[in-house]
């Protein structure tokens, strides 16, 4: 996160819940764009994060380009994080 930005990390917002979910991979696309990714790999296993990733696909809640961890968020997928 940037200094000064004062949103909550994907992790943050799932405190008490330390599993991978849609949710927070939309919220890491979300505050770390393009990153997201290498912000997620961090705390999880990458194969894990990949699936995350593709499940946002197919549900609609993202699109790519050349990499499905290369997302952003479409309009569901941001209506999907309130």
């Amino acid at each position: 996160m940037v200094r000064g930005d004062h949103r909550r990390s994907p992790l943050e917002e799932n405190v008490g819940n330390p599993e991978l979910t849609t949710k927070t991979v939309l919220a890491a696309i979300r505050d770390h764009g393009d990153a997201a990714y290498d912000f997620l790999v961090d705390d999880y296993p990458p194969d894990q994060v990949i699936a995350e990733f593709t499940k946002a696909a197919r549900s609609g809640f993202t699109t790519f380009g050349l990499a499905v961890h290369m997302a952003t968020l479409t309009e569901k997928g941001r209506k999907e994080l309130g």
